[in-house]
């Protein structure tokens, strides 16, 4: 028995028959739609004198929610590993998610983390760069070894000093760094 293609729920039959595929780049997700269209195009095409059993549509339905669940966990994860960041020197190389060949890089102490449309974007100096970026994370020392200049963070460094509040009188009035009179 001669078998024929199947392409978006329609018989394609080579050069009689010609179809347009729809743009799929950036639909990972395979949830209930995807099940419910390939589960109407399994019962329209099975064969009468042997047909499936429910058990392998409940399988099958299992299996996608299974997917559809682990796709939604990865991208949480995802996420969660983003927001750890905040308070890190980081290394991004811009493009990179893209797929662009002359990619730059940029150091710097990750501010904040803003989620964007279900994505997570790290803030340097008052930028934002993609999460997918993140080329590594490293220490201070590193980052101003490799860019050769200081991070904000190594702009207010103490050197390694703590300081008592009220130790400073960098303030005209006198006052300490907490601003509180002694």
């Amino acid at each position: 028995m001669p078998v024929a293609n199947v392409v978006d729920g329609k018989v394609v039959t080579g050069k009689t028959e010609t179809y347009q595929k729809e743009d799929t780049k950036g639909t990972t997700s395979l949830g209930k739609d995807a099940f419910l269209q390939l589960l109407v195009t399994q019962l329209q095409y099975q064969d009468p004198l042997s047909p499936q059993s429910n058990e392998d549509f409940v399988s099958q339905l299992a299996q996608f929610s299974t997917l559809e669940e682990m796709q939604s966990m990865t991208s949480s994860l995802t996420n969660s590993s983003a927001l750890t960041l905040v308070g890190k020197n980081v290394i991004i190389e811009v493009g990179k998610s893209d797929g662009l060949s002359n990619t730059s890089l940029i150091g710097g102490y990750v501010d904040y983390v803003q989620m964007i449309e279900g994505k997570a974007y790290l803030s340097i100096n008052d930028t934002l760069y993609k999460f997918e970026d993140l080329d590594s994370v490293v220490d201070e020392y590193y980052l101003q070894k490799k860019f050769g200049e200081k991070t904000d963070d190594a702009a207010n460094a103490t050197d390694g000093k703590t300081e008592e509040p009220g130790d400073s009188t960098d303030a005209a009035d006198g006052t300490g760094a907490s601003g509180a009179t002694i």
